[in-house]
Protein backbone atom coordinates (compact mmCIF):
# COMPACT_ATOMS: atom_id res chain seq x y z
CA UNK A 1 0.00 0.00 0.00
CA UNK A 2 1.57 3.56 -0.92
CA UNK A 3 2.27 5.88 2.04
CA UNK A 4 -0.37 8.20 0.65
CA UNK A 5 -3.07 5.35 0.87
CA UNK A 6 -1.92 4.19 4.28
CA UNK A 7 -2.12 7.54 6.00
CA UNK A 8 -5.73 8.12 4.37
CA UNK A 9 -6.66 4.83 5.40
CA UNK A 10 -5.62 6.13 9.41
CA UNK A 11 -7.34 9.28 8.90
CA UNK A 12 -10.23 7.07 8.11
CA UNK A 13 -10.01 5.31 11.03
CA UNK A 14 -9.50 7.90 13.31
CA UNK A 15 -11.99 9.34 12.69
CA UNK A 16 -14.29 6.57 13.71
CA UNK A 17 -13.60 7.38 17.19
CA UNK A 18 -15.11 9.68 19.29
CA UNK A 19 -14.17 10.95 22.58
CA UNK A 20 -16.30 12.19 25.84
CA UNK A 21 -15.59 14.70 28.11
CA UNK A 22 -15.38 11.85 30.45
CA UNK A 23 -12.40 10.96 28.91
CA UNK A 24 -14.04 7.83 27.46
CA UNK A 25 -13.01 7.42 23.65
CA UNK A 26 -14.81 4.76 21.73
CA UNK A 27 -12.82 3.61 18.80
CA UNK A 28 -14.75 1.88 16.09
CA UNK A 29 -12.47 -0.89 14.65
CA UNK A 30 -15.02 -2.92 12.66
CA UNK A 31 -18.49 -2.89 11.31
CA UNK A 32 -19.93 -3.49 14.76
CA UNK A 33 -18.08 -1.10 16.78
CA UNK A 34 -19.21 1.46 14.31
CA UNK A 35 -22.87 0.11 14.44
CA UNK A 36 -23.42 0.73 18.04
CA UNK A 37 -21.51 4.10 18.21
CA UNK A 38 -23.77 5.25 15.67
CA UNK A 39 -26.84 3.85 18.16
CA UNK A 40 -25.28 4.90 21.34
CA UNK A 41 -24.57 8.69 19.62
CA UNK A 42 -28.08 9.12 18.00
CA UNK A 43 -30.56 7.18 20.22
CA UNK A 44 -32.12 9.18 23.31
CA UNK A 45 -33.19 7.76 26.20
CA UNK A 46 -35.81 8.90 29.58
CA UNK A 47 -35.08 7.10 32.52
CA UNK A 48 -35.65 7.23 36.14
CA UNK A 49 -33.95 5.23 38.87
CA UNK A 50 -33.67 5.53 42.69
CA UNK A 51 -30.93 2.76 44.26
CA UNK A 52 -31.34 0.56 41.45
CA UNK A 53 -28.59 -2.11 41.29
CA UNK A 54 -26.07 -1.65 38.28
CA UNK A 55 -27.35 -4.68 36.91
CA UNK A 56 -31.28 -3.35 36.83
CA UNK A 57 -29.83 -0.68 34.45
CA UNK A 58 -27.49 -2.18 32.32
CA UNK A 59 -30.60 -4.34 31.61
CA UNK A 60 -32.77 -1.30 30.42
CA UNK A 61 -30.04 0.17 28.54
CA UNK A 62 -29.43 -3.43 26.75
CA UNK A 63 -33.67 -3.17 26.11
CA UNK A 64 -34.23 0.44 24.81
CA UNK A 65 -30.96 0.60 23.02
CA UNK A 66 -30.70 -3.04 21.61
CA UNK A 67 -27.23 -3.10 22.13
CA UNK A 68 -25.51 -6.00 23.50
CA UNK A 69 -23.65 -4.15 27.23
CA UNK A 70 -21.98 -6.22 29.31
CA UNK A 71 -20.52 -6.12 33.25
CA UNK A 72 -16.92 -7.34 33.06
CA UNK A 73 -15.59 -9.77 35.85
CA UNK A 74 -13.79 -6.96 37.51
CA UNK A 75 -17.10 -5.01 38.03
CA UNK A 76 -19.05 -8.36 39.41
CA UNK A 77 -15.72 -9.33 42.09
CA UNK A 78 -16.12 -6.20 43.42
CA UNK A 79 -19.38 -7.81 45.06
CA UNK A 80 -20.78 -4.10 45.12
CA UNK A 81 -23.89 -3.79 43.53
CA UNK A 82 -23.09 -0.44 42.85
CA UNK A 83 -26.57 1.47 43.60
CA UNK A 84 -27.62 3.86 40.78
CA UNK A 85 -30.04 7.11 41.15
CA UNK A 86 -30.71 8.99 38.15
CA UNK A 87 -33.31 11.01 36.46
CA UNK A 88 -32.90 12.14 32.85
CA UNK A 89 -35.35 12.84 29.84
CA UNK A 90 -34.46 12.57 26.12
CA UNK A 91 -30.58 12.25 26.84
CA UNK A 92 -28.75 10.65 24.14
CA UNK A 93 -28.01 7.20 25.21
CA UNK A 94 -24.22 7.67 25.24
CA UNK A 95 -24.09 10.29 27.41
CA UNK A 96 -26.79 8.68 30.07
CA UNK A 97 -24.10 6.12 30.11
CA UNK A 98 -21.39 8.38 31.07
CA UNK A 99 -23.45 9.54 33.59
CA UNK A 100 -24.29 6.43 35.23
CA UNK A 101 -20.70 4.69 35.27
CA UNK A 102 -19.31 7.93 36.75
CA UNK A 103 -21.94 8.09 39.23
CA UNK A 104 -20.41 4.64 40.45
CA UNK A 105 -16.75 5.25 39.97
CA UNK A 106 -16.93 2.96 36.60
CA UNK A 107 -15.92 3.37 32.74
CA UNK A 108 -16.84 1.89 29.87
CA UNK A 109 -15.36 0.76 26.97
CA UNK A 110 -15.91 -0.66 23.28
CA UNK A 111 -15.12 -4.36 22.31
CA UNK A 112 -16.40 -6.22 19.01
CA UNK A 113 -19.46 -4.33 19.02
CA UNK A 114 -20.14 -4.96 22.54
CA UNK A 115 -20.04 -2.24 25.25
CA UNK A 116 -18.46 -3.54 28.73
CA UNK A 117 -19.01 -1.73 31.75
CA UNK A 118 -15.08 -1.97 33.33
CA UNK A 119 -13.22 -0.73 36.83
CA UNK A 120 -10.98 2.19 36.17
CA UNK A 121 -8.43 -0.31 36.78
CA UNK A 122 -9.36 -2.34 33.70
CA UNK A 123 -9.27 0.70 31.11
CA UNK A 124 -5.78 1.83 32.23
CA UNK A 125 -4.25 -0.80 29.69
CA UNK A 126 -6.80 -0.05 26.89
CA UNK A 127 -5.04 1.94 23.96
CA UNK A 128 -6.30 3.71 21.29
CA UNK A 129 -4.88 5.51 18.52
CA UNK A 130 -4.10 8.84 18.30
CA UNK A 131 -2.74 11.19 15.49
CA UNK A 132 -0.31 14.64 16.07
CA UNK A 133 0.26 16.83 13.32
CA UNK A 134 4.41 17.00 13.76
CA UNK A 135 5.34 18.51 10.37
CA UNK A 136 6.33 22.07 12.23
CA UNK A 137 8.81 19.92 13.71
CA UNK A 138 10.73 17.84 11.36
CA UNK A 139 13.30 20.27 10.53
CA UNK A 140 16.88 20.32 10.83
CA UNK A 141 17.56 20.92 14.62
CA UNK A 142 20.90 22.72 15.65
CA UNK A 143 22.32 21.86 18.45
CA UNK A 144 25.72 23.54 18.69
CA UNK A 145 28.45 22.88 21.44
CA UNK A 146 29.35 25.71 23.53
CA UNK A 147 32.79 26.84 22.29
CA UNK A 148 36.36 26.74 23.99
CA UNK A 149 38.43 29.58 24.03
CA UNK A 150 41.90 29.72 24.93
CA UNK A 151 44.44 32.46 25.47
CA UNK A 152 48.08 32.11 24.07
CA UNK A 153 50.95 34.40 23.00
CA UNK A 154 51.73 35.64 19.10
CA UNK A 155 50.25 37.24 16.96
CA UNK A 156 51.34 39.80 14.44
CA UNK A 157 52.92 41.80 17.08
CA UNK A 158 55.58 41.10 19.78
CA UNK A 159 53.80 40.40 22.74
CA UNK A 160 50.22 40.65 21.30
CA UNK A 161 47.54 37.77 22.17
CA UNK A 162 46.49 35.14 20.15
CA UNK A 163 42.63 33.79 20.39
CA UNK A 164 41.91 30.46 19.87
CA UNK A 165 38.56 29.61 19.28
CA UNK A 166 37.35 25.63 19.22
CA UNK A 167 34.23 23.25 19.12
CA UNK A 168 30.80 24.77 18.37
CA UNK A 169 30.14 22.54 15.81
CA UNK A 170 26.70 21.09 15.09
CA UNK A 171 26.68 17.68 16.87
CA UNK A 172 23.22 17.02 16.63
CA UNK A 173 20.73 14.65 15.00
CA UNK A 174 18.44 16.19 12.74
CA UNK A 175 14.48 16.00 13.17
CA UNK A 176 14.60 15.81 9.24
CA UNK A 177 14.78 12.45 9.56
CA UNK A 178 11.43 10.95 10.98
CA UNK A 179 13.15 8.40 12.67
CA UNK A 180 14.93 10.81 15.69
CA UNK A 181 11.79 12.26 16.50
CA UNK A 182 10.23 8.96 16.75
CA UNK A 183 13.35 7.28 18.98
CA UNK A 184 13.28 10.79 21.55
CA UNK A 185 9.61 10.25 21.98
CA UNK A 186 10.20 6.57 22.85
CA UNK A 187 13.10 7.20 24.61
CA UNK A 188 11.24 9.59 26.91
CA UNK A 189 8.07 9.10 27.44
CA UNK A 190 5.79 5.67 28.64
CA UNK A 191 8.66 4.04 30.03
CA UNK A 192 9.05 0.12 28.22
CA UNK A 193 5.01 -0.08 27.29
CA UNK A 194 6.57 0.56 24.10
CA UNK A 195 8.09 -2.73 23.90
CA UNK A 196 6.40 -4.44 26.67
CA UNK A 197 2.82 -3.90 25.52
CA UNK A 198 2.52 -5.08 22.07
CA UNK A 199 -0.49 -2.73 21.37
CA UNK A 200 1.52 0.16 21.68
CA UNK A 201 3.42 1.66 18.47
CA UNK A 202 4.68 4.97 17.14
CA UNK A 203 5.52 5.56 13.92
CA UNK A 204 5.48 9.02 11.16
CA UNK A 205 3.76 9.05 7.88
CA UNK A 206 4.07 12.29 6.13
CA UNK A 207 4.50 14.58 8.95
CA UNK A 208 2.09 12.89 10.82
CA UNK A 209 2.92 11.30 14.20
CA UNK A 210 0.92 8.52 14.18
CA UNK A 211 0.65 6.85 18.17
CA UNK A 212 -1.18 3.67 19.58
CA UNK A 213 -0.55 4.46 23.43
CA UNK A 214 -2.80 4.35 26.65
CA UNK A 215 -5.01 7.54 27.83
CA UNK A 216 -1.59 8.14 30.00
CA UNK A 217 0.69 7.53 27.25
CA UNK A 218 -0.90 10.23 25.00
CA UNK A 219 -0.56 12.77 27.90
CA UNK A 220 2.75 12.29 27.84
CA UNK A 221 3.36 12.35 24.18
CA UNK A 222 0.98 15.58 23.62
CA UNK A 223 2.80 16.94 26.57
CA UNK A 224 6.62 15.78 25.05
CA UNK A 225 5.47 17.43 21.72
CA UNK A 226 4.62 20.18 22.91
CA UNK A 227 7.85 20.84 25.06
CA UNK A 228 9.92 20.31 21.41
CA UNK A 229 7.33 23.23 20.17
CA UNK A 230 8.44 25.75 22.68
CA UNK A 231 12.37 24.98 22.20
CA UNK A 232 12.81 24.05 18.28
Amino acid sequence: MKTSNLLCAVLVLAGAAIARADGVKLEAKSEADRKTISTIETLKVSLSFTDAPLAEVVDFFREITGVNILISKGVKDSGEEHPVTLKVDELKAVDALALVTQMVDLSYKLEDGVLMIVTKEETKQDTYLELYDVRDLLFHLRDFQAPEISLGSGGAGEGELGITVTGGEDTSGSLEDPAVLVDLIKNHTCGTSWTDNPKCSCEIQNGILIVVQTKEGHEQVSTLVEKLRQYK
